[in-house]
Parts: structure tokens; sequence; C-alpha cells
């Protein structure tokens, strides 16, 4: 802090010695006390008065512009034009959308600092007193949401566990009683904690009971009957924003489609749950859910079960306010009906992918459009809101 203000105070003191320098007063003899005396004597003085004015306007502006940066009273925001926001995920998605809006909104004058800082990593710094200071949902609220087992309860809690996710036990005896007879059904062993098919084991019904598993572990059904792209499994990722008492679902989704040829009665995990796109060496690959011919129709599928599980996301809306906020990123199947089935919700998603595809034409966008709701009040037409129906 101290080596910041030894840096930046220097302009300071040469202000001051400038000003310094002109404060000098001559004395005026009385013999030379004319009448004319007096009025060169009153010209200067204007003039002094002038250049003294110019130069403590000049001291104000450095001291409301420089010396909060200076001696770090803003904290360590960044900014864009007039807009102020700090990251540790999607910074790159959410700088390019501060650097858009400011060319947009060159007026903007509101006393805000938007953040998207994941505290898991640590507590978010030192942001400076803005009149709003804008967060996510604190994880004492989302860890519930973002834990497998976590989000069943919470789904059984509000009435919501039997159709809108794929159903979920919490135990090998749960499983077998609820599966009783489908000798062909599988089952997804899933580690509370992990995402991105991390921890995940296929089972068949019959090794449920002798597989080695945690007991905090999780089984979820499969969803077998499936539509497919080119013969193989997909994920659907799409993304919430839950904002100030509402929840919107984003036009922009990814669709993660697997390498192998899909079996419904197999356990390899390159046919149902590897999702390596980022290995250049993998046949999974990525594409654009607004793309696809059939995208409008998976995205209203995957909104009416959002809708339907709506009320177990009720401690996320009461959580949520101008100044609170999460960004969502659920994985969703395709049934061979067209019902979907949600399979998991993420808190906290990376916003990046590393392909210019995805990051440029799904994360810019979602980023700008969370960005221009937040802080400009302006819904995009790429937001649904999604509302619970009786």
């Amino acid at each position: 802090m101290m080596r910041r203000a030894r840096v930046f105070l220097w302009p300071l003191l040469l202000v001051v010695t400038f000003c310094a320098r002109d404060l000098r007063f001559v004395p005026v003899p009385a013999a030379c006390r004319s009448r004319r005396s007096f009025s060169r004597i009153a010209a200067r003085a204007e003039a002094f008065t002038a250049g003294d004015l110019a130069l403590g306007g000049l001291f104000l502006g450095f001291c409301g512009a420089y010396l909060p940066q200076a001696l770090g009273l803003n904290g360590r925001a960044w900014q864009a034009g007039n807009i102020r926001y700090f990251t540790n995920r999607g910074t790159a998605a959410f700088s390019e959308a501060a650097r858009t809006l400011a060319e947009k909104h060159p007026g903007f004058q509101e006393d805000v600092v938007f953040t998207y800082f994941d505290t898991f990593q640590g507590e978010l710094p030192y942001m400076g007193r803005p009149a709003r200071l804008v967060q996510l949902i604190s994880r004492e609220v989302t860890d519930v949401y973002d834990h497998k087992r976590g989000l069943e309860e919470r789904l059984r809690e509000y009435n919501c566990a039997s159709g809108p996710f794929a159903e979920t036990y919490f135990s090998k005896e749960e499983a077998l009683a609820a599966s009783e007879g489908e000798e062909a059904v599988l089952f997804f062993a899933k580690a509370p904690g992990e995402s991105g098919g991390r921890g995940i084991r296929v089972l068949r019904r019959e090794e449920v009971l002798s597989a080695d598993i945690s007991s905090d572990y999780v089984l979820q059904r499969g969803v077998q009957d499936l539509e497919l792209i080119d013969g193989r499994k997909f994920v659907v990722r799409f993304y919430l924003l839950v904002y100030d008492h509402r929840i919107y679902l984003h036009e922009m989704g990814v669709l993660i489609v697997h390498g192998a040829r899909y079996d419904p009665t197999s356990v390899e995990d390159t046919v149902q749950v590897r999702h390596d796109w980022y290995d250049d060496a993998s046949d999974t690959r990525l594409l654009l859910l607004q793309s696809v011919d059939e995208g409008p129709r998976w995205r209203e599928a995957i909104a009416a079960q959002l809708r339907a599980a709506a009320p177990a996301l009720a401690p996320l809306l009461a959580a949520s306010s101008t100044s609170r906020y999460v960004v969502v990123g659920g994985d969703a199947l395709l049934r061979s009906n067209g019902e979907s089935k949600l399979i998991e919700l993420n808190m906290y998603p990376n916003l990046f992918a590393d392909r210019e595809l995805v990051d440029d034409q799904v994360y810019k966008p979602l980023t700008e459009d969370i960005l221009s709701l937040i802080l400009f009040n302006q819904l995009s037409n790429r937001f649904e809101e999604i509302k619970h129906e009786d």
C-alpha cells in the first residue's frame, strides 16, 4: 500500500510545487501606491486568481481521479469505460462483454461494481465502497445444489424429485427396490461433489449390490431411450441466471456429442459418460444448441422441466436481489419421446471452453446479456423467464 502511494504521489508534489512558486508577495513602497499602481496591482491580482483557479481545478481533478487509484480506494476492480468489474472465472468473456457495453453506454455513471467471483478460491478482494456491489449468491445457499446428494434432498423437500430430474437414489437398496423387475436398467454411480463426468461408474442392475462404491455416492437411474445425433448420445449444457427473484433460461447452449456410437445397454465409458472434448485426440465434439434444427424444441423441453422443478429453487430466488445473483450450468438429456430429463446443476460454471466457436457464440453473448440486465436493467430477448406452473 505504502509503496503504491510513494509511486503515485509524485504528481501531487509537482502540482503543489508549481502552485507554491507563484505565491510570492513583493511589498509595494508607500510612495508608489498611486491610483495607477493600484490598477496594475488589481489587474495582476485578477490574472493570478484565474491562474490559481485553473491550478486548483487541476488539483481537484487529480484528487478525484488519480488519488483513489494511487491509494487503492477503489479496490481491485477492473475498468472498461465507466464499467467496473472483477472476476476469477469467465474473465475473457466478461471482459469482452464489459468493453462492448462500455462502448454502447459511454454515459453510464452508476456507482456499481459487478463481480463474478467464486469464493471457493478465497474471499473477494476489496472492491472499494461502491453504492452497489454485485456479487454471487453465497455458497451457504448454493452449495446444496452443487452437491448431487444435496440436490436430490432439496428436490424431495419440495416434492420435485419425480419427473424433472433423472430418478436418483441414496442407497443400493433403494435403487434396487425402485427398479424391481427391470433387468435392463442401468445406474450411474456418481460422486456427490464431482462434475464433468468425473467419478462416474456405469453399472448394470445385477452389479449394483456387489459394487464397491462409497456410501456417500448417489445412484442415478440411466436415461436410456435417447434422441441421438449421428447415432451418438449427447448432453445439452444449458445456462440459467437467477437474479432479483427471477429465473432466466438463456437461448445459447452447448451440445456435447459422445465419440462412440450409442448402445442403450452398454456400460462403456466412451458410450455413456466421456466428455473429453478438450482432448484433440478424442472423437467427442461440441455443437451449438442454437445451430441445430431441433434446438428450439429441445430448449423448450428443458424449459418445461425447469418450470416443474422451480419450487425447489426457492432458496436461490429468496437469496437473490439486485446485488446478488448466480449463474447455473445445467445438464440435460433428450428422450426419444421428445421429453427432457435434467441430470445435474453446476453453480459457478467456468464460461470458458478454449474453443472459438463456443467462446464467441455462447459465452460472449451470455455474459453480455447478464451484464446488460444487471447493470442496465435491459432484458435480452435471448432470456426466457422460468416460472412454476401449478
